[in-house]
């Protein structure tokens, strides 16, 4: 068995070096989740930056129908006009031929822009939903507080204490115990036969 001297250094050493392992643990979990967070949020502005290309492209994309469809409806619109005055068609007749070509024309673009503003819908949706993914990954990083040094030192105190208690000699002058009207062991063993229990 060791002295309690050495049990007392021993308890030291191990707590400073339980608190020093706990602490660089909790950095290396902390350090572990900020290298992730940063990677979540690198792939956040990508993913982000990815779907407004998306966006942009849809732009594109119905400037060019618009476009066609109109460079189609002027096409009709110059046909017709051409056949009407070949056919010597005016008045009402000409005006409603000419007002449904251009009704369709409005009709396509309200449902190239219908169709623009679902899908642009669709992507912020999603936008938003791909981000508020991210911001929960992140948030739901383990993350660990530094530990404080007083359970290590209190653990290491009581562990001392404890180790003296136990090894510490008792008092025999304070022992309750029955001595036969001595007040001591001392007084008991320098005189067994003079009280009166011996007698």
């Amino acid at each position: 068995m060791c002295s309690p001297q050495a049990y007392a250094v021993f308890q030291l050493a191990q707590a400073a070096i339980s608190y020093s392992a706990d602490t660089k643990s909790a950095k290396a979990v902390n350090q572990r989740a900020e290298n992730t967070a940063t990677t979540l949020r690198n792939n956040a502005i990508y993913s982000d930056n990815a779907q407004i290309r998306r966006k942009e492209l849809e732009i594109q994309k119905l400037a060019k129908q618009k476009f066609d469809v109109n460079i189609r409806a002027k096409q009709v619109l110059g046909t017709a006009k051409t056949k009407i005055g070949e056919k010597g068609i005016s008045g009402n007749v000409e005006d409603t031929l000419i007002g449904d070509i251009e009704r369709q024309r409005g009709m396509a673009f309200n449902t190239i822009d219908t169709n623009y503003e679902n899908y642009v819908r669709a992507i912020d949706t999603n936008r938003e939903e791909i981000n508020r993914n991210y911001v929960s990954q992140v948030l739901s990083l383990p993350t660990a507080t530094r530990p404080s040094l007083l359970p290590y030192a209190i653990k290491a105190g009581v562990n001392i204490s404890s180790m003296y208690l136990s090894t510490k000699a008792p008092d025999t002058t304070k022992i309750n115990t029955r001595l036969d009207g001595a007040s001591n062991y001392t007084q008991y063993n320098l005189e067994p036969t003079a009280w009166s229990g011996s007698k």
